[in-house]
């Protein structure tokens, strides 16, 4: 298990500082820019010396950097349960757009397990149809996924459990229409750990319902996870427009692999009291208390 940084666009005397030692440079992905000097686009490895380099010539310079996170294979196979990440998305048109933030704003936020609401949308629109094999994010925005015909029919045949299967529809007519097919949970999970790795954030401002945001991998009480059904998704609004995301069993990843279904990856989901778990908490608590002391942060 890696946990990887890259560093946010900083001030023009840090961008040059990095950029004038070239390992650092090379390691960080610098790239000259005119705004600010240089931008730094390379992911690289927390846990190894490019940062403790970064911060000694931050000199106490507030930075901020983006993460990701990095597994083994065998890290993934030993996790009862991954969570699926978008690989692939399909455009709205701007009237696709314009009916389903429409449709969204009809309905209501769903009580959960968790301290949060979640939206959970049953109306899709999309005038672009759906590749054939894949499951596609619905634009950059909308926190839902569409399958494609051959995609769908390998979903209804697997035996898998959890969910519906919704008709994508048009904005000119507000009926079904063949670009797709709207993946719809059946379930919601029970409420994630909340650790050093999650925090609140009120995206729609100090009036409005706080919204939860992760570094790390999503974690959950042992056993919790064990009477969910194949496919479901979270008691919290982890995605776009306080949807929640999916987290399916094992058995999923070994039915989008076989049926050569495309537009998903995957990562673990961890169980409390497991060796990964500890890793992940320990590698984070690490990692988030050194960069406090140097003025440092991540941006979820």
């Amino acid at each position: 298990m890696k946990l990887l940084l890259a560093l946010r666009p900083c001030s023009p005397g840090l961008a040059r500082r990095l950029a004038a030692d070239d390992a650092l440079a090379r390691a960080l992905g610098a790239k000259p820019n005119p705004a600010v000097g240089y931008v730094f686009s390379r992911f690289f490895d927390a846990g190894g010396p490019v940062l403790g380099k970064l911060l000694d010539l931050a000199e106490g310079e507030p930075v901020s950097f983006l993460r990701d996170m990095q597994c083994s294979p065998a890290e993934l196979q030993s996790a009862s349960h991954v969570e699926a990440v978008a690989r692939s998305s399909v455009p709205q048109s701007r009237a696709d757009s314009k009916a389903t933030m429409a449709a969204y704003h009809q309905d209501s936020l769903h009580a959960t397990s968790s301290r949060w609401s979640v939206r959970l949308p049953q109306r899709i629109y999309l005038s672009k149809a759906v590749a054939e094999s894949a499951i596609s994010h619905v634009d950059e925005w909308t926190g839902e996924y569409v399958l494609g015909a051959q995609a769908a029919q390998a979903l209804r045949d697997s035996g898998l459990t959890g969910f519906d299967l919704r008709p994508v529809l048009h904005h000119k007519t507000g009926s079904a229409h063949d670009a797709g097919h709207h993946l719809v949970a059946r379930e919601l999970l029970p409420a994630a750990l909340e650790d050093a790795t999650i925090f609140e954030t009120f995206d729609d401002g100090p009036r409005q319902p706080s919204t939860p945001r992760r570094y790390g991998f999503l974690s959950y009480a042992q056993g919790a996870l064990q009477p969910s059904p194949d496919l479901a998704r979270t008691a919290e609004p982890w995605g776009a427009w306080r949807t929640p995301v999916w987290i399916v069993r094992q058995r999923v990843r070994g039915w989008f692999e076989s049926a050569q279904v495309r537009g998903w990856k995957f990562q673990p989901v961890l169980e409390e009291g497991t060796a990964p778990h500890g890793e992940h908490t320990q590698r984070w608590g690490d990692l988030l208390g050194r960069l406090r002391a140097a003025g440092a942060s991540v941006v979820a």
